[in-house]
């Protein structure tokens, strides 16, 4: 397209367009990737820089690719594009983000909208409570959110499954459908919870791994799409997914019934080290569960350092695996076979 027919982009970058990254496209001398034009309108989404290195070089036409949706979308649209590539979001223009989103789509999750802004939900709360506090002094915890995987779920989803869990652990003999019926939760959420309190490792809501269903009406199937792509793309990143396989319920009763071995094994319940062993083991499980939660917190960009660190720890746990199967059962210790 000629490059005098498109409107400058409604940019979330609060400092505007950084002019050294600028110079450093037009001399780089690369083929620019397509930028992103609303069709309707001729307004970029997403490539000022690259639009404006293109005028440098004293180019007059530049390869586009069209995006269609609402004009109000439009905004998401470049923030979810900015965090993906090139130049990256400062952490100012990110929350900032966040707030102008706010505004428009207030009826997204915590989560959806962090999935599009590359900060974390708890940064999104933060930023949304304080837009409530300022706006009107109660919240209205009666309007549902729309979630990651595109459905609407209440607000108070939080309190609700901290209430069940509290009846599942006062009342064990309690049915899940009693637990979900008194604490307003479905029945397969009150079944994920007792299997956390079993387990003692989070077990993620088989909602919120389930494809992108049916949307609520105040967003076009664009932007639902959007919701649902982002968090796709961050689905490595942002939450511990369990395989998908019924192997893996297999996997966990036979951890479950080695950790019962342990416990009751006289050599390890009534030993200092044992006890220790069996301390140590119970918090690696809480680990994994709070590492879930920290995890919904990371930006894209450090996501292969993070895997990294993730695989050179894995590894180490195969290593002792690998060293505990070569011990023998009868004579000598594993520390001798090692």
């Amino acid at each position: 397209m000629p490059i005098e027919s498109l409107l400058p982009a409604d940019s979330p970058r609060l400092e505007g367009l950084n002019e050294g990254h600028v110079r450093a496209l037009a001399e780089s001398g690369a083929a620019f990737e397509p930028i992103l034009v609303h069709r309707a309108t001729g307004r970029v989404v997403d490539g000022m820089h690259r639009l404006r290195a293109a005028m440098l070089r004293g180019e007059h036409r530049i390869a586009v690719r069209h995006v269609d949706g609402a004009a109000a979308d439009l905004f998401i649209r470049s923030v979810q594009a900015n965090i993906g590539h090139g130049l990256p979001l400062t952490l100012g223009d990110r929350k900032a983000a966040v707030l102008r989103i706010l505004m428009t789509h207030s009826h997204w999750s915590d989560r959806a909208i962090a999935a599009v802004t590359g900060v974390s939900p708890k940064t999104v709360g933060v930023v949304r409570g304080k837009r409530s506090t300022e706006e009107s002094p109660q919240s209205n915890s009666s309007v549902p959110r729309v979630g990651r995987d595109g459905r609407a779920r209440p607000a108070d989803m939080p309190e609700r499954r901290q209430k069940a869990r509290s009846l599942l652990a006062e009342r064990p003999r309690a049915t899940l459908r009693e637990v979900a019926q008194e604490a307003g939760v479905s029945v397969s959420t009150a079944h994920r919870l007792r299997q956390e309190l079993r387990s003692c490792t989070a077990v993620p809501d088989a909602d919120e791994r389930r494809p992108a269903a049916v949307a609520v009406a105040e967003d076009s199937p664009y932007l639902a799409s959007l919701v649902v792509a982002a968090s796709q793309r961050c689905t490595g990143l942002t939450s511990i997914q369990p395989p998908q396989d019924p192997s893996s319920r297999g996997t966990t009763r036979i951890r479950v019934r080695a950790m019962d071995t342990l416990s009751n094994d006289p050599s390890i319940r009534f030993t200092d080290s044992g006890r220790a062993l069996l301390r140590w083991l119970n918090v690696q499980a809480q680990g994994l569960a709070a590492g879930e939660q920290l995890l919904a917190g990371v930006p894209p960009h450090c996501a292969r350092a993070l895997t990294e660190v993730m695989s050179h720890y894995a590894r180490e746990w195969e290593r002792l695996a690998a060293g505990m199967q070569q011990a023998d059962p009868m004579n000598g210790s594993w520390r001798a076979v090692r």
